[in-house]
């Protein structure tokens, strides 16, 4: 017998094991657990009918409300508010056979649909319910029977609970259905706490309906970062563009020598991360930002808060006049310049690294004219998304 419970739980186990690795980059997550449940699950057992000298009959009523097991868990996200899941549980329940107390066995096991329509906040999650299972038990559960040694052979006992009214047949193998409610109260963005409780009802006259709670961890692979700002798939493109348009107004004034003329000036307005930054440019042997470079930067900044998990480098470049050793100092105090001003613009540092490169990108010989020339000296801002290439060049800046 214990065989045939090993079978089901075995394929049950497989379930609910996800097939090959899975990415903590993926847009689904996948959930796993494991816990402990108990299941309200009567057993009664009827024994030593006798008859008194005085002609009474009497017995024994054995009866047992719960018993334990161990849970399998996994759920995998189709949408925010719907998850798909699979469940497992191995019991183990003690009976009574001919007066001696034995360890029975039972499997439960099946896949189910979750809920979760609402949440408390992203890091509480409450749940309905549904699916159907597969039950099977090696212990008896009978709520009517006949009365061992009664030599009438006409007496027979009946018991009742509260999930089973009637009469209700004991059987080894049967199929239930499954409502139920249950909650998940994340502690970080992997691991939380799983409670449910569910009722099962038995499809069919021959098996048993009854009630079961389960609590256990679950861990939480792939999906979105809790406790992070969350952007749309659109912002989520460095190509976001910019509808915003940045006017410096007008402003007259007279003084004894010379009057300032209107100045207007724009950022144009939709432009992508490397576009702007093409408008970030130094004058000759300088590391200061000219007025024109102040207000892109103010763009920029706005562009690159727009993601709060992504990282970016910022390098320096000079043109091909000058020693290596002397423009490699000037780039690295051009990009520290940008470094500088996106830090005073709300951009968090752990999103920002800076170097200079010196004049390796120059494209322009250094004897061309300076208007040439000025293209090379320039700031470039790109994403690093790769983890460990980050990591190398935070640690051996």
């Amino acid at each position: 017998m214990k065989n045939k419970l090993l079978i089901p739980m075995a394929v049950s186990i497989i379930l609910l094991c996800p097939s090959g690795a899975y990415s903590q980059n993926t847009s689904h997550s996948f959930e796993l657990g494991l816990g402990g449940s108990a299941v309200n699950h009567t057993r009664n057992m009827v024994s030593d009918f006798h008859q008194t000298p005085g002609g009474d009959y009497v017995f024994t009523l054995e009866e047992k409300l719960l018993y334990g097991g161990v849970n399998l868990y996994s759920a995998y996200e189709i949408r925010p508010w719907l998850f798909v899941d699979v469940q497992g549980t191995l019991g183990l329940a003690k009976y009574y056979d001919s007066g001696a107390l034995k360890q029975g066995f039972s499997v439960i096991a099946g896949p189910g649909l979750q809920f979760r329509p609402f949440t408390l906040s992203e890091w509480v999650q409450p749940y309905f319910r549904v699916g159907v299972n597969y039950y099977r038990k090696n212990f008896p559960s009978a709520y009517f029977g006949q009365f061992a040694g009664d030599f009438t052979k006409e007496a027979i006992w009946k018991a009742e609970d509260a999930w089973n009214k009637g009469t209700t047949f004991d059987t080894e193998t049967f199929y239930p259905v499954t409502a139920g409610v249950g909650l998940v109260a994340w502690l970080s963005n992997k691991v939380g706490l799983r409670i449910e409780g569910d009722y099962m009802r038995s499809l069919g006259s021959k098996g048993a309906n009854f009630a079961m709670g389960t609590a256990g961890v679950a861990l939480r692979f792939g999906g979105k970062t809790k406790g992070s700002k969350q952007v749309s798939s659109t912002e989520s493109a460095v190509v976001e563009k910019i509808v915003e348009k940045v006017v410096e107004k007008e402003v007259v004034k007279e003084v004894p020598v010379e009057t300032v003329r209107e100045v207007i000036k724009e950022v144009p307005s939709e432009k992508t991360l490397a576009e702007l930054m093409d408008n970030v440019t130094f004058d000759f042997d300088k590391a200061d930002l000219t007025p024109d470079s102040e207000l892109v930067l103010d763009e920029v900044a706005k562009v690159i808060s727009m993601f709060p998990d992504k990282k970016f480098m910022i390098s320096g470049h000079t043109d091909a006049r000058g020693s290596d050793t002397y423009n490699e100092k000037l780039s690295n105090a051009r990009a520290k310049a940008v470094y500088d001003a996106l830090l005073s613009r709300g951009v968090p540092e752990s999103m920002l690294f800076y170097r200079g490169f010196g004049k390796k990108t120059a494209m322009v010989p250094s004897g061309a004219e300076d208007n040439l020339r000025r293209g090379d000296r320039k700031v470039v801002i790109e994403q690093v998304t790769w983890e460990p290439l980050w990591n190398y060049l935070k640690n051996n800046n």
